[in-house]
């Protein structure tokens, strides 16, 4: 297991699942709405429940599941069909442009216990953060315990399952440097 990962039982106390009923529902309402003037409502409501956020362009269709671990910066975009999923933390820095289709899932499934089905093994939290100035391509996903450096692009497609270096562009299943943003 790599650095950072820790097991986690899937049973949930009451008021977690009393807080994420009332965040489903608020949020609900104001999901699908239009935008640009309803990404005010988002906004506000994700400013209730998300660990932090400083960026008002959030897209129509964009989900967030465990909004208490999320974080994002400013002069951010999150547009239309992002999912991200907060249970082990997710860190976006500023100036981050995150394309419609992208996950971003911050959680694995325990599959090592053969005495028990999958669904009901214990989860593995593990932290994704990305820094500034990232672009997601459309359709992306990136998977737990990653790192996206300063300046990185991540091309349409891809996914990420390793730490990604500064200024650095990868494609690919799995993604894999394809070369230096500036070097010709």
């Amino acid at each position: 297991m790599s650095e950072g990962k820790q097991i986690v039982h899937n049973r949930y106390t009451l008021r977690e699942y009393a807080r994420g009923a009332i965040f489903f529902t608020l949020y609900g309402i104001v999901k699908y709405l239009p935008s640009p003037l309803c990404d005010v409502l988002r906004y506000a409501v994700l400013k209730l429940f998300m660990k932090n956020i400083r960026s008002l362009r959030i897209k129509d269709g964009a989900t967030f599941w465990f909004p208490e671990s999320i974080s994002i910066g400013r002069n951010c975009s999150v547009n239309e069909w992002v999912f991200i999923d907060g249970f082990g933390g997710v860190e976006i820095g500023n100036d981050v442009r995150i394309a419609h289709g992208v996950s971003i899932v911050s959680e694995d499934h325990g599959v090592d216990d053969l005495d028990l089905p999958i669904w009901r093994q214990k989860k593995i939290p593990a932290r994704i953060v990305i820094g500034n100035d990232v672009w997601i391509g459309m359709g992306a996903r990136i998977t737990s315990g990653v790192r996206i450096a300063d300046g990185a692009v991540i091309a349409t497609g891809a996914v990420v399952t390793s730490d990604v270096p500064e200024r650095t562009i990868v494609a690919g299943v799995p993604a894999r440097v394809i070369r230096v943003r500036g070097a010709r």
